[in-house]
């Protein structure tokens, strides 16, 4: 089996998070924006572009403030929530043997975590546009600030190694 040094696991990791949160960034984005489209904006509800709209004047500024407000949620999520699972992950994998197998990067609680993440994301299918699209534009800012998280580390941890040669 394919056996990776610390670093390379911990980078593999904050590639997942950077993979999954540059799908669902634009995705959230695309959401949005077709929720205020004319056409799906009369035959659809939009219950947070309806709260936004009073306050920017307009659909297309209350899309922007939501957008805005989505984005700023979603780095404090990535940088204070995720930040805390970041440094578990990482914790987690410098108390493996260096060099490990890739098989080991997760462990069952955090693949249990990942498969109910997926099954929300599936619930938050059947939502309004603009609720679904806050969603995927908070979690994907957050995933891929999470994932610059990994990245500092797996640098810190090169850097350690490098400086105990």
């Amino acid at each position: 089996m394919l056996k990776l040094s610390h670093t390379s696991l911990i980078v593999i990791s904050g590639l997942i998070w950077l993979i999954v949160g540059c799908v669902l960034l634009p995705l959230g984005l695309n959401f949005i924006v077709d929720g205020v489209l004319k056409e799906n904006f009369n035959a659809s509800t939009h219950p947070i572009l309806d709260f936004f709209i009073p306050i920017a004047g307009g659909v297309e500024q209350a899309a922007l403030l939501l957008i805005a407000c989505a984005l700023a949620i979603g780095f404090m999520k990535g940088r204070y929530v995720f930040g805390k699972s970041v440094q578990r992950s990482v914790t987690r994998i410098l108390t493996l043997p260096n060099p490990e197998s890739i098989l080991k990067l997760y462990s069952f609680p955090y693949l249990m975590l990942l498969g109910s993440m997926f099954l929300l994301g599936y619930i938050v299918k059947f939502l309004p546009l603009d609720v679904r699209g806050c969603v995927d534009v908070v979690i994907g800012s957050a995933l891929i600030n999470g994932a610059v998280l990994f990245f500092r580390q797996a640098w810190a941890v090169k850097e350690r190694s490098n400086q105990a040669l």
